[in-house]
């Protein structure tokens, strides 16, 4: 058990270390007189519980236990304090006891026991709803949402709760620098203004997490933010699928349902623009080993041709490829329609005329 004390008095703090470390099986991570210091300091360490103290100079202990339990909602709060008329609004914070001063080694020993008791099921209840947490399911092409266990879509509270979530998602649980998070999600503001909001954001984030059930889906450690979530996701299937590099009809019809647009094509975060091209430019790679391998059948070859067009319209090669097709497949009126629509395409939006090659192509066939 990890328990970090806070009192103003060192003496305080001194006297219950050697008290809990008399008891053993527990561990003191830290001690501070200044509760604003243990505030930042909880962002990075690892705490079952925390014995407070009461009154602390302007500070208040209920209303710090309250700001703990609302971002740290895991956490225990066991007051001790030489003030027993605190006692009733103690267990309105969800304090799990209150102890006098000085500590009567007796009754400590029954409040440590009692509290072990509490943080075994609690672990417990968390180990099996981490065993349900892959149930989440991301689809990330072209538009963007996340279904929970019971197939419903995930609401986010503000758009920069969304994005934090995909950006850490997009690391693959690597984890990620806040410097880079706030640089990334707020390169425009002033350094100690964004770093209020990215603290704002991760709060909203657990928050959205929490209510499915999940205490720890993002974790800080040495200044480093990570997602701690298991999520399926399209992207990921795709990603499997290219780099397996198989060339069998199943596979191809798998990417060609999958990528049903960009990689996050309606969001306009700085830093999707370099995956979104590289992961169309791994489509258009793998398609167009289709095509020149040709060992699917014509009908599947047109539809990878098509999805090449959709996402480089103006590439004359595809162009004249699937019309050549049309032709091999004895497909007049499919090759008549398709360069009718080449022809207005690059005369509407280009203001250029058809290619020679394409020309000619067409030219020999409706002779």
């Amino acid at each position: 058990m990890k328990i970090l004390l806070i009192d103003d008095e060192e003496m305080s703090l001194d006297f219950n270390e050697i008290m809990l470390k008399e008891l053993g099986g527990v561990e003191v991570v830290g001690k501070f007189t200044n509760p604003y210091f243990a505030l930042e300091q909880l962002e990075v360490m690892d705490v079952d519980v925390i014995f407070l103290d009461m009154e602390m100079g302007a500070v208040n202990g209920l209303e710090l236990a309250g700001i703990i339990r609302s971002k740290y909602s895991h956490i225990e709060i066991m007051f001790v304090t030489a003030h027993a008329q605190y006692a009733l609004q103690a267990f309105e914070v969800n304090a799990v006891d209150y102890l006098l001063k000085p500590l009567n080694k007796k009754r400590l020993k029954r409040a440590i026991e009692r509290l072990k008791e509490k943080l075994d099921l609690y672990k417990e209840s968390k180990k099996k709803v981490a065993f349900k947490e892959a149930n989440f399911y991301m689809k990330t092409f072209g538009g963007f949402h996340l279904l929970d266990r019971q197939q419903n879509i995930v609401k986010w509270r503000t758009k920069k709760v969304k994005e934090l979530f995909l950006f850490l998602w997009q690391h693959h649980g690597a984890p990620v620098h806040k410097a880079i998070v706030m640089e990334q999600l707020w390169a425009d503001i002033h350094a100690e203004k964004a770093a209020k909001l990215l603290h704002t954001t991760v709060y909203q984030l657990r928050k959205t997490f929490k209510e499915q059930g999940l205490e720890d889906a993002v974790q800080f450690n040495n200044d480093h933010y990570s997602l701690g979530l298991l999520i399926d996701s399209d992207c990921t299937v795709l990603e499997g699928l290219l780099k397996d590099n198989k060339m069998e009809s199943s596979e191809v019809e798998q990417i060609l349902v999958l990528y049903q647009g960009d990689f996050l094509e309606e969001a306009d975060f700085r830093w999707v623009t370099p995956i979104q091209q590289r992961l169309r430019q791994s489509v258009l790679q793998y398609l167009e080993q289709i095509i020149s391998v040709g060992e699917v059948n014509p009908l599947l070859i047109e539809e990878c041709l098509l999805k090449m067009l959709e996402l480089d319209c103006y590439n004359e090669m595809y162009m004249y490829n699937l019309l050549a097709l049309y032709e091999n497949m004895e497909n007049s009126q499919k090759m008549k329609e398709f360069y009718k629509m080449i022809e207005a395409r690059l005369r509407d939006d280009l203001s250029i005329e058809v290619p020679i090659k394409i020309k000619k192509s067409y030219g020999h066939f409706v002779e």
